[in-house]
């Protein structure tokens, strides 16, 4: 499996012209509302969205350079079989995305209706898979250099993508075997509890996920210790009822040597079930995995936002990669504290700020690095997490 090393996009919304963003294992996303963080996990997710047919265009690929030695008249009627497959329609709606129509994908300074995405891995002999989609056909043409096919984690069941719309506390959640076959969640994590209680007793495949409290490698348990970092004591029950096709989801307390009876998600907190999609998917995720998350942070006290980006930054460290948008600045200090305290390496890490360019439908992207002590070295740019001292300034001045 091969991660994704640096990303280019021209033309996809607000993202007109993007070249070499680099990406490591730990890479978090900050800006302003309608600065692009959302179109840039987009890109992704619209190849994600199409991974048959980018599969479809590699396997021509692949038969093309291996059938020189055939006769002309075959080689010519796989030719022309290929080009016609080029212009099968490819999806800007479905499980990952729902883009609209063109006046709502392209960049509006850009008279052109293609788009260029291009995914560069970290090896060197794989190259770079370079996509261009074709609105006017719905079509799109893929180019790389072989061998490439199902290298990139992106097109793997080893993805996983939890969205800002993440689940509600409820009694009884929906279950889905076609997910558990793959082992995903679903993008708003509402097949957690059909995964929790499927796989409870599941060993975590990375050694170092497993909390100091826990007393195994087992999934829920260490779900249930990580979720404590945010509500002390809790303990996560989730109960599969085969009759009705779904599964309940309920909590219950430690104080001490007393234990609460099962409590109803509904009242214990909003922000506890909202986070656990993310705890377990973390928690499952293996070496080369690719996790997206949108807003870890939602619903949480600061406490535990910060807890769960040094969940995070374990995890990266332990060779997940993530890609992650926050607005939150308590997410990011996280990631700087668990830097200074070496959870994590500090050249693991790329935190990018977008903001919009005056003037023009563009996107301006600021890399930022962490040092080794978790000090940012550059200059913050305007806008970037500096609200508390804006206002802490107003306050002095009264």
């Amino acid at each position: 499996m091969t991660k994704i090393n640096k990303l280019s996009i021209q033309n996809f919304k607000i993202l007109k012209n993007i070249e070499n963003i680099e990406l490591d294992n730990l890479n978090l996303i900050t800006g302003i509302n309608s600065s692009g963080k959302s179109t840039f996990i987009q890109s992704l997710l619209l190849l994600k969205e199409n991974k048959e047919l980018i599969n479809q265009h590699l396997a021509n690929k692949v038969m093309l350079q291996n059938i020189e030695k055939e006769p002309d008249d075959i080689i010519e009627h796989l030719k022309k079989n290929i080009e016609n497959k080029k212009n099968q329609s490819i999806s800007f709606e479905g499980e990952y995305i729902d883009l609209g129509d063109k006046i709502d994908i392209f960049n509006q300074d850009i008279y052109e209706e293609d788009i260029h995405i291009d995914i560069h891995t970290h090896s060197k002999e794989l190259g770079i898979l370079k996509t261009k989609i074709k609105y006017k056909n719905g079509s799109m043409d893929v180019d790389f250099k072989l061998p490439f096919l199902d290298l990139i984690n992106l097109f793997s069941d080893s993805f996983q993508y939890i969205n800002t719309n993440r689940i509600q506390p409820s009694r009884i959640y929906n279950m889905s075997q076609k997910h558990m076959k793959k082992g995903l969640l679903g993008i708003n994590g509402e097949y957690t509890a059909h995964y929790l209680d499927e796989n409870r007793h599941m060993k975590l495949n990375i050694d170092a996920l497993k909390h100091t409290n826990s007393k195994t490698d087992m999934l829920l348990e260490n779900v249930s210790c990580w979720l404590s970092e945010i509500s002390e004591g809790i303990e996560v029950v989730p109960k599969k009822h085969p009759d009705i096709h779904q599964v309940s989801l309920s909590y219950k307390y430690t104080y001490g040597e007393n234990i609460t009876n099962e409590l109803n998600p509904l009242n214990v907190g909003f922000g506890l079930t909202y986070i656990l999609p993310i705890i377990v998917a973390i928690l499952k995720s293996k070496p080369n995995d690719l996790l997206i998350i949108e807003n870890p942070e939602s619903h949480l006290h600061p406490a535990g936002q910060s807890k769960i980006a040094e969940l995070c930054a374990l995890a990266s460290s332990n060779g997940v990669q993530l890609i992650i948008e926050s607005h939150s600045d308590h997410f990011l200090n996280g990631i700087r504290v668990a830097t200074k305290k070496k959870v994590i390496n500090h050249n693991m890490i790329k935190i990018y700020y977008f903001e919009k360019e005056k003037n023009e439908m563009s996107s301006k992207i600021h890399l930022l690095s962490i040092d080794k002590n978790g000090k940012i070295n550059e200059i913050w740019p305007k806008g970037f997490f500096d609200e508390y001292d804006k206002l802490l300034d107003e306050l002095i001045e009264w």
